[in-house]
């Protein structure tokens, strides 16, 4: 019976690996089955009752339609810059910085969405970048992996500090010391994230079909440099300012030192350096007006506590205590980063236009990419509440992740700074969010930590990178950006493609913080 448990209690994992990677179906298919088993063995070995089974299904539902709101935002601001023609003079922008794809990758999946990921969270990076790097001439599968492995470093801080303030709030820690951990790990391994970045993209890209180990390496003293201006901000606003202004002055300060080092020829080969484009009627302030847009309404959400407590307050399609249960699911449809997009997208095609014929025809063409997209997501998100919800149970046993990460630690023990990276990856690989993935293992991790006398702030840290690893394979995080550029049924392939990445980097910070603690 244990072992059926402990299969039971993997099932989120296996499922999508399974069935995505393995058989290849589309994440439609392949959550659907992965979703009706999930019922089925909850049910006969959990003992989930039917009322939190069918109370998952309905928030399931509501919380998918969270995620749809910003994929409509997504879409209808690139499809209204499409029509407003501003794609075009953003490109033309890129151009006078450099023509090279692998130097655009860096600047817009790491630095540009590290810069919304600070704003926002909530998976928009990818959903953002991916279309813009299509815009600049990418192959749509090649500009979601590397949007999604270039969404991960940054997402440790999230939104204003989101993951650590929220999912580690009730463990009673210094958060700040978390913080510096967590930055001082990156030093040593998220400074080669815009190296793995160009790696994919160059493995992708068949433009560098006969030249791969070399189109790498000419580029190599670029990417570190701009990884290791990335960490060292971290670490010295978090050691000096604050957690929760890393994700904010970090990417800001960045993009400026590497966009003027990058335009002035630093660092990369002389031919790629940018030129001056064709003169265009639209400057380039007014091209970008709308993500500037998105990027302040973002920050004033965020960080204005009065308006920010008002958006919360508007609430009307939250769903609380469903089927008389406990199992809730909140909808502030006017904080959504959704909202927001669609806000930049009306502002785009007033200021841009002056009219809202663009931004009616991006909303008429979103439609059958968003129906695409909800097939795949429902499933998914009932799934993952059932998953995490299942300590409602006739049985007295813990929840699934719970069960699963205490066998894990007492597997391990001492060896727990080897697993422990892992973990807050296979949590935001499941619940598709770095803070839920940290409340649903900060406690275990914690509690692992005490039992096997290690450093908490270190174990902590290495659930908080972790956590944001996961981003880069997170079946919503694939589903949604996979449909914003026009991939359908890719799901599979495009997580097969971003897993290596995810582990290599796993594999760092779990060596890094071995070394650390012993």
């Amino acid at each position: 019976m244990e072992l059926l448990q402990i299969l039971v209690s993997i099932l989120p994992v296996l499922g999508p690996l399974v069935f995505l990677v393995v058989f290849k179906m589309s994440a439609k298919k392949g959550m659907t089955i992965s979703m009706i088993l999930m019922m089925i063995l909850a049910i006969l070995v959990w003992q989930v009752s039917l009322s939190v089974i069918f109370a998952s299904v309905f928030v399931g539902i509501h919380k998918s339609l969270t995620i749809i709101l910003i994929l409509l935002g997504a879409l209808t601001l690139v499809n209204t810059l499409k029509n407003t023609k501003a794609i075009k003079r953003i490109n033309q922008g890129f151009e006078t910085i450099s023509k090279d794809k692998r130097i655009l990758a860096v600047i817009i999946a790491f630095l540009f969405g590290a810069l919304i990921e600070g704003a926002s969270g909530f998976g928009t990076p990818a959903a953002i970048t991916g279309p813009l790097l299509v815009g600049m001439g990418f192959n749509p599968l090649t500009a979601v992996v590397v949007a999604l492995v270039a969404d991960s470093t940054p997402v440790s801080f999230g939104a204003v500090g989101t993951p650590i303030a929220v999912g580690l709030s009730d463990l009673g820690l210094n958060l700040n010391e978390i913080a510096v951990n967590i930055t001082f790990i990156d030093l040593f391994s998220g400074v080669f994230i815009p190296t793995i970045v160009v790696i994919m993209f160059v493995l992708l890209d068949k433009e560098y079909k006969s030249n791969k180990l070399k189109s790498v390496l000419e580029i190599l003293p670029w990417t570190l440099f701009v990884g290791l201006v990335y960490v060292l901000t971290a670490y010295f606003t978090a050691s000096f300012v604050g957690f929760e202004f890393v994700s904010i002055i970090t990417p800001i300060f960045t993009l400026l030192v590497i966009t003027i080092s990058t335009k002035y020829g630093f660092l990369v080969p002389r031919r790629n350096i940018g030129e001056e484009s064709e003169i265009s009627e639209m400057s380039l302030f007014k091209a970008w007006s709308p993500y500037l847009v998105v990027v302040v309404l973002l920050l004033l959400t965020r960080v204005v506590d009065p308006l920010k407590d008002f958006l919360l307050s508007i609430d009307f399609l939250s769903l609380h205590n469903v089927f008389n249960t406990s199992l809730s699911s909140q909808f502030a449809i006017l904080y959504s980063p959704g909202a927001v997009l669609l806000v930049a997208s009306v502002f785009a095609s007033l200021y841009q236009k002056r009219g809202l014929k663009d931004v009616k025809n991006a909303i008429l063409d979103t439609k059958r990419v968003i129906v695409g997209a909800m097939l795949a997501l429902i499933p998914t998100l009932i799934m993952v509440t059932i998953y995490t919800n299942s300590q409602y149970n006739g049985l007295d046993l813990e929840s699934m992740p719970t069960y699963f990460a205490n066998n894990l630690g007492a597997i391990f023990g001492d060896m727990w700074p080897i697993m422990s990276p892992f973990l807050g990856m296979l949590g935001s690989f499941v619940s598709g969010s770095s803070t839920v993935s940290n409340l649903t293992f900060g406690n275990v991790q914690y509690s692992i930590a005490n039992t096997v006398s290690l450093n908490t702030n270190v174990i902590m840290a290495e659930q908080v990178i972790g956590s944001a690893v996961g981003n880069m394979i997170c079946v919503h995080n694939v589903v949604a950006a996979s449909s914003v550029v026009g991939l359908e049924n890719q799901e599979g392939l495009i997580i097969k493609k971003t897993i290596i990445p995810a582990l290599i980097y796993a594999l760092m910070v779990a060596i890094i913080s071995f070394i650390i603690l012993f």
